[in-house]
């Protein structure tokens, strides 16, 4: 019977001492209002990010082209994240190694995406800057040979046929979680 009660008392006192050290529910609160701030910066960030990609639409494809005369895929990529402080090769196949993958279902604006293209079925070789989802599927923008800097989507079938991944880079270029 003693065992019991002391087994008991022992119990009650421990489950006491673990309610002391829970963290305070302020606490909590400021993580998530932290959280939700990160969440708005990074989606004024990825809108300010397309909108001046955007801006470039039209302009000539041009081998090495790194600058609003004329761009090359990684050209356009390399001017665009510069602009807001991110520094990234000038080689897609270099950019394919930064951040990490994801899949196109849950590809955010703001990815690269990859394409091997020039007849290598190894190498990546072209790259662009995912838009949206919409009901047409997935959006980007890069500097085709043909087009300029344009807008295609992934579902068209030259794309779909070389698509070589998306990688999320801007949460390790800007520190974003």
């Amino acid at each position: 019977m003693l065992k019991k009660y002391l087994l008991g008392s022992l119990l009650v006192v421990t489950s006491v001492a673990g309610k002391a050290t829970d963290p305070p529910s302020s606490k909590s609160k400021s993580t998530t209002t932290r959280e939700v701030s990160e969440k708005t910066e990074y989606s004024k960030l990825t809108d300010d990010l397309q909108r001046f990609a955007k801006k470039f639409i039209g302009i000539r494809y041009l081998w090495g082209g790194k600058a609003p005369k004329g761009f090359d895929c990684s050209g356009l990529v390399n001017y665009v994240f510069a602009k807001f402080g991110m520094k990234v090769g000038h080689r897609s196949s270099d950019l394919f190694k930064l951040g990490y993958h994801t899949s196109p279902e849950e590809a955010q604006p703001g990815d690269l995406i990859f394409f091997k293209i020039n007849g290598s079925k190894e190498a990546v070789s072209h790259v662009g800057i995912v838009l949206e989802s919409d009901k047409n599927g997935l959006r980007f923008i890069h500097s085709a040979r043909q087009k300029g800097v344009c807008i295609s989507y992934l579902k068209e079938s030259y794309y779909s046929k070389h698509f070589a991944g998306i990688r999320r880079v801007i949460d390790s270029l800007k520190g974003c979680q």
